[in-house]
């Protein structure tokens, strides 16, 4: 029988799956090499938010922190509303496939629940009471996961802190003189996104971006519109999100009415409404299990996707399937070959999760070593995915 030639190879490839890419690794040392290697990772993934943005039946697939361990009504997830100071887990957000979590509010950990793999970060220098906010984007200046940090330093005086998962590393980045409304930065356009309170400012509520990038803050022009601020900017429950890549405002009490949209992002006069008259598309969405509800190589780290339509979760993260490691800056250097390698299990504290990784073992014989080998990457392979087609 003929060769497929590795370019129609790798074409079919990327159109998978990530729980069966997963199962094809053990099919041979090229094909794990090629779905292994970070050009056909980013392959994959752009191919992954091409198939959603060109759904019709889907408008976004996004992902929630599900409550309980059970996931069937919308009122079981988390919302960045008056009780958020109350609750101890939080979803900070999503990017590329890659989920930001805080267990407690000293630990964050990056998981990929597709591939099941977890980084668990240093802890931030943080006091140990008062509010926080958070955010988690990708940089694509220099091609790395940032996780944006700041804490109440004193009265409307915020300090923030970002973690780069390149330079595994935390660093101080300067105090912004203001009081924050929403917890959770909302990814648009590269930058973060908050609602904040400026004391000295005539307006009631402030749009606040940060740039990934430059890692600068900038205020978000809004309309004008006396409705705009009479009925969404005056309130405390004013929140932001995202609508087909364009950033959104809103009040969170009052939807699915007075929803604005900013179509070019940065451009004030792009704001409009964006009315209940519209079609309003399904989005499916992924509840992730709380870290404690994981029970590795048994069940999956997020239920089943939902299909919804509804406006009242606008303001969760955008979520896609991907085969991008948490540890990705690891790949960097020069890896062992897969014959050296065996699979072994750590435990999180207090998160009750197992991440596989790779460890050295003794040096076998070509052949059994090959055998060995190959029969280790099987296994791991078929525990590594769930088997019902809808589950992540």
């Amino acid at each position: 029988m003929a060769h497929l030639l590795p370019e129609i190879v790798e074409q079919i490839l990327i159109r998978l799956k990530v729980r069966d890419l997963i199962r094809c690794k053990s099919v041979s040392k090229s094909w794990h090499s090629l779905i292994s290697d970070p050009r056909f990772i980013k392959a994959h993934l752009k191919h992954s938010y091409e198939s959603d943005r060109n759904n019709e039946e889907i408008g976004d697939r996004r992902i929630v922190m599900s409550k309980y361990a059970c996931f069937y009504t919308y009122q079981q997830f988390e919302v960045d509303g008056k009780l958020f100071d109350f609750h101890d887990c939080h979803l900070l957000g999503s990017s590329d496939g890659l989920v930001c979590v805080s267990p407690s509010r000293n630990e964050i950990v990056v998981v990929n629940p597709s591939i099941r793999e977890v980084k668990t970060l240093s802890n931030p220098k943080i006091p140990k009471f008062g509010s926080l906010c958070w955010g988690f984007g990708y940089d694509a200046s220099t091609d790395d996961y940032k996780v944006v940090l700041g804490f109440m330093k004193g009265e409307n005086v915020t300090c923030f802190q970002v973690f780069s998962l390149r330079s595994n590393m935390w660093k101080v980045i300067g105090e912004i003189n203001c009081t924050f409304l929403s917890r959770i930065g909302i990814l648009c356009e590269g930058a973060l996104h908050w609602v904040v309170y400026h004391a000295s400012s005539k307006k009631k509520n402030v749009i606040l971006s940060f740039n990934l990038s430059e890692e600068k803050f900038a205020e978000v022009p809004q309309p004008d519109d006396v409705s705009y601020w009479s009925r969404v900017s005056d309130h405390p429950s004013m929140r932001l999100g995202t609508i087909n890549g364009c950033l959104c405002s809103f009040q969170y009490e009052n939807l699915p009415n007075d929803l604005w949209m900013m179509k070019n992002y940065n451009v004030k006069q792009s704001w409009g409404i964006f009315g209940p008259e519209r079609v309003i598309k399904y989005e499916a969405v992924h509840g992730i299990k709380r870290l404690k509800n994981y029970i590795p190589n048994q069940r999956p780290l997020c239920h089943e996707p939902w299909l919804v339509r509804s406006r009242v979760f606008l303001g969760n993260p955008i979520y896609v399937e991907s085969l991008v490691s948490p540890h990705f800056h690891r790949r960097l250097r020069r890896r062992r070959p897969a014959e050296d390698t065996t699979r072994s299990a750590r435990v999180y504290p207090n998160n009750v999760i197992i991440a596989l990784y790779a460890v050295p073992r003794a040096q076998p014989s070509t052949d059994e070593g090959t055998s060995s080998g190959s029969s280790t990457r099987a296994e791991a392979s078929g525990n590594a995915g769930p088997s019902t087609g809808a589950r992540v």
